[in-house]
């Protein structure tokens, strides 16, 4: 890592969570986590996406709107804040390697960052360019969206993918960072979960030991649509606990990286869908949305410009592509956000966040969102 660079980040990182901690509203930090799709299209047509169910009732998401321009120019604009950043995921609505600038992304990182660099892919696109494009550019993870070991059940979920695709993809990375001596790229695997694949779980695991997957990370398939209500985890916590818990067994024996998010569905305090269970135990990690530090460490950008604290349904800060990243990082939007979380009553769309409301589980099955859409557009004091 440059001294430089690192310095500034670090620098950067401690100013920042002094602002958190003193709870100010105009910061003289930047964001050092940043969230950017490198492109709103998608390859894949899977059917829990939210972009299934809008188009189930009429709306155009991002993923089917023709934008202006390449979101390559985003990077361009953001290039004099590279320095401050810690991490950048390129992980979006769509999939970031339909990007044919992604290259030229990566070499604007690099020139000005020593950013931890996490891309989120579907791996149906990796190829030897791509894979060798990954180690050049000192990208530090791969994580792979995939729900099945299984053939017909993968392409049932992933729609138009190949499962060799996927399968010969994560032999190319790894062949390609032998043949450089490269230990990166690291694999991960991100399977989101249902009654569907529940039972798979543990093969994951396994898996990721055979193929030196660094982790697999375990997570409850939020539903859109109602056709789906019936594969919801809410409806089976006994069977999820069972099987999360011969995973958890599993990889420790096997030394895997095991990231258990599939715990919200059977442990709670006794609220929401879960409430009938006999036995609760207290979640042990913070639900309360206004301890949420994203609103002071971090921002998501869309491919079309548009800025917002998170990728969840929360309020949008402007858009790059008509104010400038200070207008955008201390606007009033932003500002009252922050004021908002402060005083403890952070917005509707908040409060309906995922991340925080894993002590009421309900929160994965919204059927609603189109309400939550609205609620983003809302201001501030009209929520009050």
């Amino acid at each position: 890592m440059l001294p430089q660079l690192a310095t500034i980040s670090e620098a950067n990182q401690q100013l920042n969570s002094q602002e958190y901690l003193a709870r100010k509203i105009e910061l003289s930090s930047y964001p050092f986590h940043i969230q950017i799709g490198a492109d709103n299209r998608c390859n894949l047509r899977c059917p829990f996406c939210l972009a299934a169910a809008y188009r189930e009732k009429g709306f155009v998401h991002l993923q089917d709107r023709r934008l202006e321009k390449n979101p390559v120019e985003l990077f361009e604009r953001l290039e004099p804040y590279m320095k401050y950043w810690k991490y950048l995921s390129l992980t979006g609505p769509g999939e970031s390697l339909i990007n044919p600038e992604l290259g030229r992304i990566l070499t604007l990182v690099r020139r000005a960052s020593e950013c931890v660099v996490l891309i989120t892919t579907n791996a149906v696109l990796i190829d030897a360019r791509l894979a060798e494009l990954f180690v050049e550019k000192r990208v530090d993870e791969i994580s792979i969206s995939i729900e099945s070991l299984k053939k017909e059940l993968y392409e049932s979920l992933r729609v138009n993918a190949r499962f060799e695709a996927v399968m010969a993809a994560i032999d190319l990375v790894n062949e390609t960072k032998r043949k450089h001596g490269s230990e990166l790229p690291r694999i991960n695997l991100t399977p989101n979960f249902s009654r569907r694949n529940i039972e798979e779980l543990p093969d994951f695991i396994r898996f990721a030991h055979a193929k030196g997957v660094s982790a697999v990370q375990a997570t409850p398939t939020q539903v859109y649509r109602r056709s789906w209500v019936k594969d919801s985890l809410l409806h089976y916590p006994g069977l999820t606990r069972r099987y999360a818990l011969m995973a958890e067994k599993l990889a420790a024996e096997l030394g895997v990286s095991f990231a258990n998010e599939l715990r919200m569905v059977y442990l709670n305090r006794g609220r929401g869908l879960l409430s009938f269970l006999k036995e609760r135990e207290a979640v042990d990690f913070p639900t309360e949305p206004s301890l949420c530090q994203k609103p002071w460490t971090s921002i998501y950008v869309e491919p079309d410009g548009q800025v917002r604290p998170c990728c969840y349904l929360s309020p949008v800060y402007g858009n790059l592509y008509e104010k400038s990243f200070e207008e955008v990082w201390n606007g009033s939007e932003a500002q009252s956000l922050r004021a908002a979380m402060v005083s403890h009553y952070p917005p509707r769309q908040c409060r309906h966040c995922y991340e925080f409301n894993r002590d009421d589980p309900s929160i994965m099955i919204q059927l609603d969102f189109e309400h939550l859409e609205e609620a983003a557009a809302e201001p501030l004091p009209a929520d009050r």
